[in-house]
């Protein structure tokens, strides 16, 4: 009879123990896993893994979490240095389509390569950084596109908008640009 009165005590008790062990582990600061990755499928390189209980496997996982830095005053100063790179030009007129390619080391670094519509000037300039293309202009918007190691970073506009925030769509037609778009110029020069 009072092991029935004492049992509704002790659920209480050890209802409060177990409750009080899992907020005190809950409060335990999580580690990050790895670096930053995409958990959330959105194209972008934002999110972070957590290891909460320390056994170095990911428990969790932070959305939208590393926030890249958008400074117009930046991306105009590196796109102004990559512009300035002194190269051999070499230029090379297709039907009403003007191509330029710049390199350095006799050829052999590609620094930019470009193609424009004579009558129009229309067209699109890249500026490679190592053997990656960093940025892409488009010389009848204005606009500039940046990449960090093929992947679409952050778009600006000609009046002055950076956006870092892109549709799949988006990223596929500028990601496939960026990849194939000097392959395209270096053909018309027999590279």
């Amino acid at each position: 009879m009072i092991l029935l009165k004492l049992l509704p005590i002790a659920l209480v008790c050890l209802n409060s123990i177990i409750g009080g062990d899992a907020v005190a582990q809950s409060a335990k600061p999580g580690r990050q896993i790895g670096q930053a990755m995409d958990c959330d499928r959105d194209g972008q390189q934002d999110d972070i893994r957590m290891d909460d209980d320390g056994d170095g496997i990911p428990d969790r996982c932070l959305l939208n979490q590393i926030r890249p830095v958008i400074n117009r005053a930046n991306y105009d100063r590196e796109l102004k240095q990559l512009q300035a790179k002194p190269c051999q030009k070499a230029t090379k007129t297709v039907k009403n389509v003007s191509y330029m390619m710049c390199s350095t080391d006799g050829g052999k670094t590609i620094v930019s390569a470009s193609e424009a519509l004579l009558e129009a000037g229309d067209g699109v300039g890249f500026w490679l950084k190592g053997d990656r293309v960093r940025a892409i202009v488009f010389f009848g918007s204005g606009d500039v596109v940046f990449f960090n190691g093929g992947v679409l970073e952050s778009q600006m506009s000609d009046k002055g908008e950076v956006t870092t925030v892109f549709t799949a769509d988006e990223r596929r037609q500028f990601e496939g640009l960026e990849r194939e778009g000097v392959r395209r110029i270096l053909q018309v020069f027999g590279r």
